[in-house]
C-alpha cells in the first residue's frame, strides 16, 4: 500500500495548477455587435493556452483551428487571444438574454458563464474600457493635474 501512495503523491506533485478566469465582460459595439473579453491567468507559460466561446454547447468560435464552430456561428463569430485575454466578436446578437461560456484550456479546461442581454449590456467605449480595465490608472491620470494645481 505504501508504494502506491508514493507514486500517486509524485504524480500529483507534477500536475500544474489549472488556469484561472479572472473576468468575463461584454459590451455592444457601435455596429450593434457583441464584444466579450475573457481575462485569465496561466500558471505556466507552456503549453500554449487555447480559448473558445460556446452557447448551448455549440461552439461559437475558438483559437484552436482543430475546433470547428457550429454552422450557426461560422461566419458571424471571431475569437482572438491578446496576451491573457480572449476576445469574442459576434455579429448579429440576438435580442433575448443568452448564456455565453468562455472556456480556457491549458492542460485542463476551466470555464465561466455570463448572461448577455442586448438591452441591458453597456455600449463599448474608450471610457468604459478604462473604467473596466484600469480604474487606478484612470484615477491617477485625472487626479495628477488637480494635485499639481494645489501645489
Amino acid at each position: 500500500m505504501m508504494p502506491s501512495f508514493c507514486l500517486t503523491g509524485v504524480a500529483a506533485a507534477q500536475t500544474p495548477p489549472p488556469p484561472t478566469i479572472t473576468g468575463l465582460t461584454s459590451c455592444i459595439t457601435k455596429e450593434q455587435n457583441l464584444k466579450m473579453e475573457c481575462a485569465f491567468k496561466l500558471p505556466t507559460s507552456t503549453p500554449a493556452a487555447t480559448c473558445k466561446f460556446t452557447k448551448d454547447d455549440k461552439v461559437m468560435g475558438s483559437t484552436n483551428a482543430a475546433v470547428v464552430p457550429d454552422p450557426t456561428y461560422k461566419n458571424r463569430a471571431n475569437v482572438t487571444m491578446k496576451g491573457q485575454v480572449c476576445e469574442l466578436y459576434l455579429n448579429g446578437l440576438e435580442d433575448k438574454a443568452q448564456d455565453i461560456k468562455c472556456v480556457i484550456k491549458q492542460n485542463v479546461e476551466v470555464s465561466k458563464v455570463a448572461t448577455v442581454d442586448k438591452k441591458m449590456t453597456a455600449t463599448c467605449s474608450g471610457l468604459s474600457v478604462l473604467l473596466q480595465k484600469g480604474t487606478g490608472l484612470f484615477l491617477i491620470l485625472f487626479t495628477l493635474p488637480l494635485l499639481s494645481e494645489l501645489l
